[in-house]
């Protein structure tokens, strides 16, 4: 019998879950696709291929789309699954929830795919033959540079278009990344990529190059987990939905990302010269903390140190506005010349609002075991000199 399972944003039609999850799974979303989507091709496919399995998100059609995937689902239940958005969330929204949804189901590989096909679904089995012999390599994802045998035939104006996006792909991962609107992308179900989607994203049509920014690693010398695999064939297909405003507010968007990456991978870049440093200011506070107490921090730095490290191993509550003040604070002290350390307890609760507030992304952050040692007072910050 089939099922159904509702969260905030979506409900899932799906059958028992399969005791062990298949190998790939492919996402595919749909917004008003009745007309055009071949879902002959996608089942004939699946039919064919073990440890492989469907999953499309249905964006809020208006049209007979969800009628479509549930007697897909229907005809091949043990390799297709629909998910159905409550409302248009537009596609970066339905691509990030199908593959949280692949993600914590545990396949090894998890992929997005165009509903139109302008990239033949065999692409994915390339993809994942190159993940099975470079294990080293989390993304591939397709390129349609063409070449001598190649099928790709596109019009110019979508090609000016995609040299735009491959730059800021190139900005985003610093990566010489030469196409990242293919539509067919590969990756391997990591805990970078869980972190990956934990947000919405904010870049509209040009997702996929958030998503790279996202899962390329500040330390360029560890940016090397992207494969760019040129696809055999690529058609144009007619009924695009994207706009050319769209293209341009996405643009500007993915620009502002882009900048708060490059100001991230300056502080990486420090990251070396910092641990040579010593004499630092230790700053340890007490169980509380507040954006009040957070704003007087500035006061208690000794401007004249080399750096200070910020103890708060006490910390008991720790909101996410109070994580964006630190944030705020830490700028100050930098600004003075100051290196900045921060020392975390471990605990899930408080390193997943350092990260979802991007504190430890542009603060040098260590989760550190046990207690900080007697704390002074719990009020204020007690001043512990290196």
């Amino acid at each position: 019998m089939s099922a159904q399972l509702n969260t905030n944003k979506l409900q899932v039609a799906l059958r028992d879950q399969p005791k062990r999850p298949e190998k790939i799974a492919v996402i595919v979303p749909c917004y008003n696709e009745a007309q055009r989507l071949e879902l002959d091709t996608f089942l004939e496919f699946a039919r064919g291929i073990d440890d492989f399995r469907l999953i499309f998100v249905d964006d809020g059609s208006k049209d007979q789309t969800i009628s479509l995937l549930c007697g897909a689902m229907a005809a091949l239940p043990d390799k297709v699954d629909a998910l159905i958005m409550k409302e248009n969330g537009g596609k970066a929204e339905a691509v990030r929830q199908g593959l949280k949804f692949a993600a914590k189901r545990g396949h090894k590989y998890i992929a997005f795919l165009d509903a139109d096909l302008a990239t033949p679904i065999d692409a994915i089995l390339d993809f994942a033959s190159v993940a099975d012999r470079m294990p080293e390599i989390d993304v591939v994802f397709g390129s349609r540079k063409g070449g001598l045998g190649h099928r790709v035939y596109r019009e110019f104006h979508r090609k000016i278009i995609s040299k735009v996006c491959a730059t800021l792909g190139r900005l985003a991962t610093g990566l010489p990344i030469s196409d990242t609107q293919c539509g067919a992308k590969l990756f391997r179900n990591t805990p970078a990529f869980w972190r990956a989607l934990e947000n919405p994203f904010s870049a509209g049509w040009l997702f996929d190059v958030e998503l790279f920014l996202r899962i390329s690693d500040p330390d360029k010398k560890k940016r090397n987990k992207f494969f760019e695999y040129p696809v055999i064939e690529w058609t144009e297909i007619p009924g695009s939905k994207i706009k050319s405003s769209d293209v341009i507010k996405s643009g500007f968007k993915m620009l502002g990302l882009i900048a708060n990456q490059w100001k991230i991978r300056e502080h990486y870049s420090r990251r070396k010269e910092d641990h040579l440093i010593t004499n630092y200011q230790i700053l340890r506070s007490g169980k509380h903390m507040t954006r009040g107490l957070i704003a007087e921090l500035p006061s208690f730095v000794n401007i004249l140190a080399p750096g200070v490290i910020l103890d708060f191993r006490a910390v008991e509550t720790f909101d996410p506005s109070v994580f964006t003040a630190l944030m705020v604070a830490c700028d100050h002290i930098k600004n003075e010349g100051l290196r900045v350390k921060i020392r975390l307890p471990e605990d899930e609760a408080v390193l997943a609002a350092a990260r979802n507030t991007g504190l430890i992304a542009t603060v040098d952050c260590t989760k550190v075991k046990g207690a900080p040692g007697k704390i002074g007072g719990s009020a204020s910050f007690d001043v512990v000199e290196a």
